[in-house]
């Protein structure tokens, strides 16, 4: 794929924007609306979500389908990590103002 392809769909890791101070819940929200990248997304709220940010990177996950996450961890997360990675989504979701099991089934 060269730089001018579009790739619908395709994650944002990393920008050069600023973005101002923003609180826990304002960054879930724009991470899980895609209006921030992973990165943008560490870099307002630390370190605390880095393995499930991690996790989705590398199957290329959006936070903004937590069934599909969860489905992806339930199926391809060793065992030992699974309870991590369900805690952190259900964390950002909690943070977003909805539950996750709300997100499941709306």
């Amino acid at each position: 794929m060269g730089v001018t392809d579009i790739a619908p769909g395709l994650i944002v890791r990393h920008t050069n924007r600023r973005l101002g101070e923003l609180g826990p819940c304002e960054a879930c929200e724009r991470l899980v609306s895609g209006s921030i990248s992973f990165s943008e997304f560490v870099d307002q709220v630390g370190e605390g979500h880095r393995k499930l940010l991690d996790f989705m990177m590398e199957h290329d996950l959006h936070p903004g389908r937590p069934g599909e996450v969860l489905f992806c961890i339930e199926c391809h997360a060793e065992i030992q990590d699974r309870n991590v990675l369900r805690a952190q989504l259900e964390d950002i979701y909690s943070f977003h103002g909805q539950g996750l099991v709300a997100q499941e089934v709306g």
